[in-house]
């Protein structure tokens, strides 16, 4: 059976006017060629409105191994100048690409007649209607479809002999609040002209809004304010009263083709640069125009009934189990076929939009699914699709392959924290529901985890400790750092003398070639054992902060041995360090017994010690290194015993084990993995960490944690 391909779509917005007439043909044009769909729903990129720029972490998120090609569509880079576009869109390189409505270089770019479609309603205005005092809103400065229908205006009148008055020209952003402030501000400075027209129908309608709301308000006289026309044609310009002017973009034809070519671009066809349609001039009432208002199939679909999506209410409890149960009650009422909710694996992060236009930026990159619903149930997640890469978007499991899936992408942000993301499929046309969705569960589930945070103030000793150790931490690290700056320092001197021995044998005309040589020698040596230190403090410096990221998490959390087994086993699949270890797994306890703390720090605990017990083996072998984990019930404890049958610890420094900065790796080591892992266990789980030599030969290191009732 042939594969369905997938189709990912950049858009800023479903909710809107224009946006979401565009959604829906493109919807409809998936479908008719049988496409899956992505959806990453990101807003402007540099926007300054509300959220925007928390929004856009999910662009980064696409990827050619999930997507087979991408729709761009021009709204989210309105804010980007040229060589901030260039920048974005090197992330995409490799990905066969679409551009509705900008020129990107490498794709192919759909773009409508702007120019000729402005003229026709502004040459209406002056020509048809007479007037020749019209405003014009600009739209952003940097979006190439509002730049031509400003230059468009300025031909008309032109053409019209009608000189520009640059008092009625206002600066604009295609948003309905930036219409609703102009117009707002032209009412009350009573700024005289005959018509205006807006770059868009969004700030049209704002506009609308605002003689509306000052004339009944305020009382304001806003008879010489109404004549105005927009552009695009949105379904709430039909809706509106007056029915607005404005000029219909061919949208349908724009997505139809926009899916259609980026299909045979990804099949390796030849496509055109650019596709060019035309806009028609739609007559309606806000020009003076009569006009009829009409509901038409798009618009009732547009206009559905939100369902009640109350998350809050009810939902006070420390349980995530509580917040599940509640999430999987609204999404069976809401008719919602699959849902999943995934946190950042690391933790939050401090994303800045500004981001995306670095190339050497990435999104973090595994991902936790902590909650599933799909094909209208909620499912268990087991250890196995647990994490997963971010920019798979869900585990693989959970694409179908029986039938088209469109799924929408949308992020996870309390405050200035990007804390993960919501997956949702779509399958009708109602586009209101989804934001009121992410918005709750994006602030109810953070809030449930932000109260079970609480349970560190109930753990001040076991944090004192912590610190304790930290600060022997630190002590240990100075002491192993100083040594390598003082030789650095040592050789700066050396260096200097050799510089100026060199400098006068050059001079020396008498100077042998072998002294000459000799000197050369001499500063190679000192640079190579430069080398040496340097590689040692930044490996060091390397280790220390990925140790720290990992073990450093201050979250607390439950969960269980089959969890902890889960993302044991997909680290040993994803780590090279450890391709050649052996590990065999034993438990007598159940698999449901729960820890309280963060899983990601004692995963990595126990993979420092599969690292180090690989390590401890002398000679190569095929068959690999074997390493035994048992865990098992010791009373009131969890014992995590790794044994490895290596060389053994030398009696030199057994005593300095989780004291100081120990390795038995030579140059390959720093030490500093037992240090942080021991402080860990100590201060975070409240547990203890020794190590004993093994019967025959090799090591066994022990770890104990409380154990926590089922």
């Amino acid at each position: 059976m042939k594969k369905r391909k997938t189709i990912g779509l950049m858009i800023k917005g479903l909710n809107g006017n224009y946006l979401t007439y565009m959604w829906l043909m493109l919807k409809k044009a998936a479908k008719k060629f049988d496409c899956n769909l992505i959806v990453y729903e990101g807003k402007n990129i540099k926007s300054k409105m509300g959220d925007d720029k928390k929004h856009t972490i999910v662009y980064g998120f696409v990827d050619k191994c999930r997507v087979d090609g991408v729709i761009l569509t021009s709204a989210i880079s309105d804010k980007l100048n040229e060589d901030e576009f260039v920048s974005f869109l090197e992330r995409f390189k490799e990905i066969p690409m679409v551009s509705i409505g900008r020129v990107v270089p490498n794709a192919t770019s759909i773009l409508m007649e702007n120019k000729e479609g402005m003229r026709s309603a502004v040459r209406h205005l002056v020509e048809d209607h007479g007037y020749k005092k019209v405003a014009f809103v600009k739209g952003p400065k940097n979006n190439c479809e509002a730049i031509e229908r400003y230059e468009a205006y300025l031909e008309v009148l032109n053409e019209n002999g009608i000189e520009v008055d640059k008092n009625i020209v206002f600066e604009g952003n295609f948003d309905s609040q930036d219409g609703y402030e102009i117009m707002k501000d032209i009412i009350i400075k009573d700024i005289d002209y005959e018509a205006i027209v807006f770059s868009n129908d969004d700030m049209a309608l704002g506009a609308i809004k605002a003689t509306g709301d000052l004339s009944k308000k305020y009382e304001f006289d806003v008879s010489g304010k109404t004549i105005m026309c927009g552009f695009d044609d949105s379904i709430n310009s039909r809706l509106t009263k007056p029915s607005l002017t404005t000029v219909r973009q061919p949208i349908e034809e724009l997505c139809y083709n926009a899916v259609k070519t980026l299909i045979e671009k990804i099949d390796g066809k030849k496509t055109n640069d650019i596709m060019e349609f035309p806009a028609v001039l739609v007559k309606r009432q806000s020009c003076g125009c009569r006009g009829e208002r009409t509901l038409d199939e798009m618009s009732n679909k547009y206009l559905r009934l939100t369902p009640d999506m109350e998350l809050v209410e009810g939902t006070e409890t420390y349980s995530l189990e509580e917040l599940y149960n509640k999430i999987t009650y609204i999404l069976k009422g809401c008719n919602i076929r699959s849902c999943f909710i995934s946190t950042y694996y690391e933790g939050s992060t401090m994303f800045v939009d500004t981001d995306l236009l670095n190339k050497s930026y990435d999104v973090p990159d595994k991902s936790e699914l902590i909650y599933a619903f799909y094909n209208h149930e909620r499912v268990d997640i087991t250890g196995s699709v647990k994490i997963y890469n971010t920019k798979d978007i869900v585990p693989n499991c959970y694409l179908p392959e029986d039938r088209r899936f469109i799924y929408l992408v949308c992020p996870l942000y309390f405050g200035e924290e990007n804390f993960g993301f919501l997956c949702i499929e779509i399958n009708n046309d109602d586009v209101f529901v989804f934001e009121a969705l992410r918005s709750q569960v994006s602030n109810i589930l953070k809030g449930v985890l932000v109260l079970q945070e609480k349970d560190k103030m109930e753990k001040v000793m076991l944090e004192n400790e912590r610190l304790a150790l930290l600060g022997h931490l630190v002590g240990a690290i100075s002491h192993n750092l100083m040594s390598p700056i003082k030789s650095i320092s040592e050789i700066q001197e050396t260096w200097e003398k050799l510089i100026n021995k060199h400098r006068y044998a050059l001079e020396d005309a008498n100077a042998t070639i072998k002294e000459k040589s000799k000197i050369s020698k001499e500063i190679k040596m000192w640079n190579e054992r430069l080398k040496e230190y340097n590689s040692y403090i930044s490996k060091m410096i390397s280790t220390i902060k990925n140790q720290t990221t990992q073990l450093n998490c201050t979250s607390i959390k439950e969960f269980t041995i089959e969890e902890l087994l889960g993302v044991i086993k997909y680290n040993l699949d994803n780590n090279k360090k450890l391709s050649r270890c052996n590990l065999n797994i034993k438990t007598n306890l159940n698999i449901k017994t729960r820890i309280s703390g963060d899983i990601r720090s004692l995963a990595k605990i126990i993979d420092n010690l599969l690292i180090n017990g690989v390590e401890s083996y002398s000679e190569k072998n095929e068959i690999g290194y074997r390493i035994d984990l048992s865990i098992y019930l010791d009373m009131t404890s969890i014992i995590f015993e790794v044994r490895d049958y290596g060389k053994g610890i030398p009696e030199d420094i057994k005593y300095k084990i989780f004291k100081h900065m120990i390795t038995t790796r030579d140059k390959n080591g720093t030490g500093i993995s037992l240090l942080l892992s021991y402080s860990t266990i100590k201060g975070r789980f409240g547990g203890e960490m020794w190590f004993e030599e093994g019967e025959e030969k090799g090591s066994v290191f022990y770890i104990s944690i409380p154990v926590r009732k089922l």
